[in-house]
């Protein structure tokens, strides 16, 4: 503790807490906000006791080509939605069939180790490992974005809709929102880290510089 309260009256230190801290509690903001304005603006109708009985309308962003073709004319176009779901699984739907016993504790016990070996993982990172970092905190946010809803609402709110017709490739992509979005931009970041093999800065006695052994 001694170590890291060192790293923290860095200057150093306290720009990338900071920096991380701004962009955790960003995007759980920006998820929040986000959810709580597509179930006020596109839900039509829910039904007052099953979750799962709901309507939405369709509001549309952007496209490119003709959506709006026949099926059969498999006519190129991509396209962007917002549309009011209520997903009880995992991001994009995964796992939302399993039963209420089984996929409530699993999610909770997910998203509690996914906090502790986070929060763990920060504090032995190498200090230049940022993309690293960076990738963990939107991971994070997302995973406590979705979980705000789990533990508010029973099921998590999703309204960005995508699909194409792309050389006869015609998909329309799970409904998510911007915790996902999140998850996927952290899990970018820590794949690019690797990509780019960063070597961690090395102190004399040749371990890793971490935040908690940060000098100023």
């Amino acid at each position: 503790m001694g170590m890291t309260l060192r790293f923290m009256k860095t200057i150093r230190g306290k720009q990338i807490a900071a920096a991380l801290v701004l962009v955790f509690l960003s995007t759980v903001a920006l998820d929040q906000v986000s959810k709580r304005h597509a179930q006020a603006s596109l839900m039509t109708w829910s039904h007052p006791t099953n979750l799962d009985m709901h309507k939405s309308r369709v509001y549309p962003v952007a496209s490119v080509g003709n959506p709006e073709a026949p099926r059969e004319a498999n006519a190129f176009f991509i396209q962007l939605n917002f549309q009011y779901e209520r997903n009880r699984g995992a991001a994009f739907s995964m796992l939302s069939n399993l039963p209420d016993s089984i996929r409530v504790p699993f999610f909770y016990l997910v998203t509690l180790i996914c906090v502790i070996y986070i929060s763990i993982y920060l504090r032995t990172l190498p200090i230049n490992f940022h993309l690293t970092r960076f990738g963990l905190v939107m991971i994070l946010a997302g995973a406590i974005g979705n979980f705000i809803d789990r533990l508010i609402q029973g099921y998590v709110i999703d309204f960005v809709s995508v699909g194409w017709n792309i050389m006869g490739w015609r998909h329309d992509f799970a409904v998510f929102n911007v915790a996902d979005i999140a998850i996927n931009i952290g899990i970018i970041a820590f794949i690019l880290e690797i990509v780019l093999r960063r070597k961690p800065l090395m102190a004399d006695d040749g371990t890793p510089v971490t935040p908690a052994k940060a000098k100023g």
